[in-house]
């Protein structure tokens, strides 16, 4: 039983994990259209469209903090950076809290984050990624980046690496409860003088 209530949330999120590593392999690898044309399996389409919701809502919102700062850049940048800093917060909060499910959600939306923005880093040079409010081509998050930097030809570059780091973000979500850390409710001290 221990196991049970231990593993149970990882397990239950695995074929969530697998289709998404699946969808954005696919997307970066060959078609950039499965990033938001991929057929999810029937039972796991709800638990997609709230993440993927939550992460939208949450990434527009960094660009307003963000934009705060003064710098174009930095507000660009803040949508894709709020995005992977809150999860990642939520994790934190969790771990601090000895709270294990707390803990490994915020571990799977900063994978889900990192995994999804591989997909917007990717489209920057083609920007046939749909934005949101019908937006124009040039108001692309990543390619107003990577051309500010000149660093556009290498798009891809960073893509696969923002992917690959999702999926090692993943792999701790999968195996949290191997390393997570344990709460003691009493210490018993035994002292003999």
């Amino acid at each position: 039983m221990p196991h049970i209530k231990k593993w149970w949330f990882s397990v239950i999120c695995i074929p969530f994990c697998w289709v998404l590593a699946d969808q954005y392999w696919m997307a970066l690898k060959w078609e950039i259209s499965f990033a938001w044309l991929y057929d999810y399996p029937f039972f796991l389409t709800p638990f997609f469209f709230l993440i993927d919701n939550f992460l939208l809502i949450v990434h527009e919102a960094g660009h307003t903090f963000f934009g705060f700062l003064g710098s174009r850049f930095i507000g660009i940048l803040g949508g894709t950076l709020f995005e992977i800093l809150l999860p990642f917060l939520i994790f934190v909060y969790g771990w601090w809290n000895y709270s294990r499910i707390a803990a490994q959600m915020g571990l799977l939306l900063t994978s889900f984050a990192w995994i999804e923005s591989s997909a917007y880093a990717a489209d920057a040079v083609s920007r046939r990624l749909p934005l949101i409010g019908n937006l124009p081509k040039s108001a692309h998050d990543f390619f107003n980046l990577f051309s500010m930097k000149g660093v556009l030809d290498d798009h891809m570059f960073y893509a696969w690496s923002m992917y690959w780091i999702g999926l090692i973000v993943m792999m701790l979500f999968l195996s949290y409860p191997l390393w997570e850390r344990i709460q003691y409710d009493s210490v018993e001290i035994k002292m003999d003088l």
